[in-house]
């Protein structure tokens, strides 16, 4: 074990709503996480230990999965913290990672019990930065790494520091802190997604939208209606409708405003479902939202799933997709909260077969690139280097073939 990898999201220590961003955010770490420890196991060249709290979701999946694992009953049990010691000391060099807020007091713990210079001590924030006052903390200002999930998440973080005078920028010279917080794009899983059913008018089926977290706050689901009521009288256009995924407090809102619109007929609100199973019946994904800290599926479903994508051209989304001129080959892009913009994207996209096809080719393209293997291959890049400028000899990259299969034997799941 030469990376000490400490994910401590509990989805059961408040009654956080399943739509909330809260949950959102420790689902997103937890996947981000599994995947890491996954690539980092199954590519053979880092030996990593996850950390996590006993009986959380994460320690049931990992257990399932087979990773090697250290589960804690809780950050302030003795006995806990003494397991972590010993096997810990073991190692010469470390690297600690740590994902999410949660963790950030248990990582500067670790590397309080290192010899000065055996460890690195690294965090993750995938989905939003950390609040201004925990960015001024000394936790935060240990590290020597900041992973960012986004340029949001990076300048957020950089603005925080900017304002604490006091305290110094958490980077050990000479470290500049734009190299001190690389970015590392969260992705989403690919499997399950089948190529979709071609829309062809004569057939007389309903051309069929798809949305993701449409409940999410600033996810432009009430734009979504606003479009919809601008063209739902056309008598140009096939049979429609708009099915949006995932759940959250807003529902009875988007209902009522679709209501108001007289677009309610056309509507479906799914709460939360398996999204590979909608998208095999959709014909182009919606992703109009603005919010920085937005959920990466909710852009990338659509690309995961071969269909033409029409989004709006929000900073994140301009980022995901390498810049304004990518984003506009690989998807219909319009501006923001703008519903009339939104409108005639739709009546594009419906009424030309060719763009559906060029922009569904140009998705697939950047498919792969979404995934949670891609994330994880670019994390491992990042470990490696980081430990080889430690001093420890960790091996160059190597081309190797993902293997997806789980491994035959269990790995011993300490608990504690």
């Amino acid at each position: 074990m030469r990376i000490l990898l400490l994910s401590l999201q509990d989805e059961n220590q408040d009654a956080a709503p399943a739509g909330s961003t809260r949950a959102r955010v420790r689902r997103l770490e937890e996947e981000q996480t599994l995947a890491l420890v996954r690539a980092m196991r199954d590519g053979g060249r880092l030996a990593p230990l996850l950390v996590c709290l006993k009986g959380s979701r994460l320690h049931e999946r990992a257990r399932a999965l087979n990773l090697p694992l250290l589960a804690m009953s809780g950050t302030g049990n003795p006995l806990a913290l003494l397991r972590l010691w010993n096997r810990q000391r073991r190692h010469k060099k470390l690297l600690i990672q740590t994902v999410g807020e949660e963790a950030l007091a248990l990582g500067r713990r670790v590397l309080r019990m290192r010899p000065s210079g055996s460890a690195l001590l690294a965090h993750a924030f995938f989905l939003r930065p950390p609040a201004p006052e925990r960015c001024k903390s000394k936790e935060m200002r240990a590290a020597r790494y900041i992973l960012c999930g986004s340029k949001h998440v990076q300048n957020r973080i950089l603005a925080a520091w900017e304002q604490a005078p006091d305290a110094a920028a958490p980077v050990v010279p000479p470290i500049v802190p734009a190299d001190a917080l690389p970015l590392l794009p969260p992705g989403i899983c690919l499997e399950g997604f089948d190529p979709p059913s071609s829309f062809r008018e004569e057939e007389g089926r309903h051309f069929i939208f798809g949305m993701g977290e449409s409940l999410a706050p600033r996810s432009g689901a009430q734009l979504v209606a606003r479009a919809m009521a601008a063209i739902w009288q056309r008598d140009d256009l096939p049979p429609w409708e708009v099915r949006m995924l995932g759940g959250g407090p807003r529902f009875q809102e988007v209902l009522e405003e679709a209501a108001a619109l007289g677009v309610e007929s056309r509507l479906c609100l799914l709460n939360e479902q398996y999204a590979p199973d909608v998208l095999r019946d959709c014909h182009a994904w919606l992703a109009p939202g603005s919010s920085p800290e937005e959920a990466p599926d909710t852009l990338w479903s659509g690309f995961a799933a071969g269909l033409p994508v029409i989004c709006s051209r929000s900073g994140l989304h301009l980022e995901r997709l390498g810049g304004p001129d990518q984003a506009q080959n690989a998807a219909l892009a319009v501006e923001e909260n703008d519903p009339q913009a939104l409108a005639k994207a739709m009546i594009e996209i419906m009424q030309d077969a060719e763009l559906r096809h060029r922009l569904a080719q140009c998705g697939r393209a950047l498919a792969r690139a979404t995934g949670l293997q891609h994330m994880a291959d670019q994390a491992c890049a990042l470990f490696e280097a980081w430990l080889r400028a430690l001093g420890t000899d960790a091996p160059a990259p190597a081309e190797k073939t993902p293997d997806t299969r789980e491994p035959a034997a269990a790995q011993r799941d300490e608990s504690s």
